[in-house]
């Protein structure tokens, strides 16, 4: 006979790992949007990078914290919610420290851009570069959610460490041929999409909560599935009879 207390243990494991499986589905509010900023290129020689600044309204910006610092001309800001208006601001410095006055300020009035230059705001999650040859011939485009969430975690994770990097540059060895052989075939598309479905789950993850927690959230379930089994084993013990 099952014990109350082992029993009262799985009824617990079964309400944990229901409630971590439906934070994690709809951990992203229902009006949260990525807003994709793209600027034109500073050609100064000197030039050490850009700092993307937004504020929302009534607010005003904050000048020693930006939002992203980078080389490239390209920034995404995620989950602000799509209810909101927000302001965005682009600062170029240069290799002496020395930053500049603010680009044209764009406007967001409840996820639509309200005046574009000298940026393009575009809701959907992405950043980085291309290079996702797999995962863009299975969604039949770069500009698909999934893609961009598999490239910017290559950008902000994969690169930025050697062994991440030595990854990147085998995947872009070798995964072509294997893209335009996905690309021909439906049924091989819709096969790889559901594949890299767990990936760009942990990739999803990684962004939006870093990467120990998604590490420490993924343990934490595996250990209630190994609870859930163990419990059940007991709950049903093997009746060896003798004749």
């Amino acid at each position: 006979m099952q014990q109350p207390r082992e029993k009262n243990i799985l009824i617990f494991c079964k309400y944990l790992l229901l409630f971590i499986f439906l934070f994690y589905t709809f951990a992203t509010p229902l009006y949260a949007i990525d807003i994709t900023l793209q600027w034109t290129p500073n050609n100064e020689p000197n030039l050490a990078g850009y700092r993307v600044f937004y504020r929302e309204e009534s607010q005003h910006y904050n000048y020693l914290d930006p939002y992203w610092e980078t080389i490239d001309p390209i920034c995404t800001i995620h989950d602000l919610d799509r209810t909101q208006t927000y302001y965005f601001v682009v600062r170029a410095f240069d290799t002496h420290g020395l930053e500049s006055s603010n680009s044209n300020e764009v406007l967001l009035i409840e996820g639509v851009p309200a005046n574009n230059p000298p940026a393009a705001a575009s809701s959907g999650g992405g950043g980085g570069g291309g290079g996702c040859f797999i995962a863009t011939a299975a969604y039949g485009s770069l500009m698909v959610p999934h893609v961009k969430i598999l490239r910017e975690f290559r950008d902000r994770f994969l690169l930025k460490n050697c062994f991440g990097s030595t990854l990147v540059n085998l995947y872009y060895k070798y995964s072509p041929p294997i893209a335009d052989v996905i690309a021909k075939h439906a049924n091989l598309r819709a096969m790889v999409r559901v594949s890299l479905l767990p990936l760009v789950g942990f990739s999803w993850a990684t962004l939006r909560f870093g990467m120990i927690v998604t590490i420490l959230f993924i343990l934490i379930l595996i250990s209630g599935l190994i609870g859930i089994v163990i419990l059940k084993k007991k709950e049903n013990p093997k009746i060896c009879l003798t004749l």
